[in-house]
């Protein structure tokens, strides 16, 4: 088959607030290894841009892989950037043992990045760092992983066969001390239209990441900005990094043209739903008009429900008004940090005719489904992932008053185009299996007013 879909879930382990060794979605990695043993005599080289790296499991593997002489390159994020905070018990799946002491993602994050940094004996085994930095509000507050957020939030793997390709997507990150949540991960081999640009995006990642055995963490902001590269944009597959200029401005403009071409249904599905109604920070100098509202994807997703689409919502996270706490009263849902365009994203649809929506605090899968197309996604539908400012310049912070930045402001990020048939029909059953659990609440139902709550049971 040319694509491929699997899932994870927490009701595929014993207890869902236990944490593995095989990190935060165990059947994902196994999927992961499984792709790569199949062809591994065909496979001569394995890309891998992975936001958090600190799967020892996962790690063995690829070292093994490239003692047999395919390279190998992982580009993360430096470690500074992994959260030290909340250290728990590990469990090993396969034998069922615990760790002897608590951990955190830093401390398994550092003993890989140490010894890559050491080694001398990894041949065809790069590591890199892929050092940007965005911003672009000095009101943020500290992160818990690093004072500032990283860009690269991309999970994803191209892997170059001496004929074909196999490039993988997934909404996991596979890192330990996570706990599993609703995953997915896409799957596709040797079909025309997806490899250029993805084998572009990995030679320019990789060519402005730097290598473990080189980086310091001296470094300063000066790391936030990069020569702008030539891009081509393509209808199968899509990215946005700082290096490809106003590639998230042109990111919102082409969900937006899918969007408005729909027929029949729409469903999105993520983490975070906010990207509406909102504005550019005013404490940068942009080639972009600081001063616009943008209506986002969002928007675009309310008009066509207007225009009688019927469109299903499901997130993570959720943040109800103050008119609706009464409704709510007895649920706690998981609030996003920042909760305005949430709060005015659902203000606009909890009266809609042909708008559903449900939230399910294990939703970490990210996808829109429109008629018969699926846009597998690695970015959360919120405003950052839609910003690209190419001068951002904060003196100083408000919370942090002894940093400053200058740079781009953009994630990185990507995206699937799919019209796979039997794809298609395994997305509309993982929605469907997501709205029947008993911990999914909907809190608005199709009809002229919402009903209230409704817990699944």
């Amino acid at each position: 088959m040319s694509f491929k879909a699997f899932f994870d879930e927490p009701k595929n382990y014993k207890n869902r607030f236990d944490f593995y060794e095989q990190g935060g979605s165990p059947l994902l990695l196994e999927k992961f290894i499984e792709t790569i043993e199949k062809q591994r005599s065909a496979i001569e080289e394995i890309n891998i841009s992975w936001y958090l790296y600190n799967n020892q499991h996962l790690h063995e593997y690829l070292k093994e892989v490239a003692a047999d002489g395919i390279i190998v390159n992982v580009i993360t994020i430096p470690l500074e950037g992994y959260d030290n905070n909340k250290p728990k018990i590990l469990e090993n799946l396969a034998t069922g043992e615990k760790s002897d002491k608590s951990v955190t993602k830093y401390n398994l994050a550092r003993k890989i990045y140490g010894e890559m940094y050491r080694s001398t004996s990894h041949e065809n085994f790069n590591l890199f760092v892929f050092p940007h930095l965005y911003v672009r509000s000095a009101r943020i507050k500290k992160f818990s992983r690093g004072s500032l957020p990283y860009s690269l939030h991309i999970k994803s793997a191209y892997i170059r066969k001496k004929s074909g390709y196999i490039i993988l997507l997934s909404s996991s990150n596979l890192a330990v001390r996570d706990l599993v949540k609703n995953e997915s991960m896409i799957c596709i081999e040797d079909e025309p239209n997806y490899e250029e640009g993805i084998k572009t995006f990995y030679n320019n990642l990789i060519s402005n990441s730097i290598a473990i055995k080189d980086y310091k963490a001296s470094l300063n902001t000066t790391c936030n900005t990069y020569e702008k590269l030539e891009f081509k944009f393509s209808n199968s597959a899509f990215t946005t990094a700082p290096f490809y200029d106003n590639s998230a401005n042109i990111l919102e403009k082409t969900l937006s043209e899918y969007i408005v071409a729909a027929k029949e249904r729409i469903i999105v599905c993520a983490q975070h739903l906010a990207a509406f109604n909102y504005q550019f920070n005013a404490n940068h100098h942009s080639t972009i008009n600081k001063n616009e509202i943008r209506k986002g994807i969002l928007g675009d997703v309310i008009t066509m429900a207007n225009k009688g689409i019927q469109v299903t919502c499901l997130s993570q996270t959720f943040a109800p008004l103050t008119e609706d706490a009464e409704k709510f009263k007895q649920i706690k849902f998981r609030s996003p940090a920042n909760t305005n365009s949430f709060q005015q994203f659902y203000s606009q649809i909890k009266s809609s005719e042909n708008i559903e929506y449900f939230v399910n605090e294990h939703i970490h899968s990210k996808f829109i489904l429109i008629d018969n197309t699926l846009i597998y996604c690695s970015y959360n539908f919120t405003p950052t992932q839609f910003i690209y400012l190419d001068n951002v310049n904060i003196t100083q912070f408000t919370n942090m008053p002894d940093l400053s930045y200058s740079g781009i402001h953009c994630e990185v990020g990507m995206h699937l185009v799919i019209k796979d048939e039997s794809t298609i029909k395994a997305f509309e059953n993982n929605v469907a299996s997501i709205k029947r659990k008993k911990e999914t609440i909907q809190v608005i139902n199709f009809g002229t007013s919402p009903r209230g709550i409704n817990l699944k049971t």
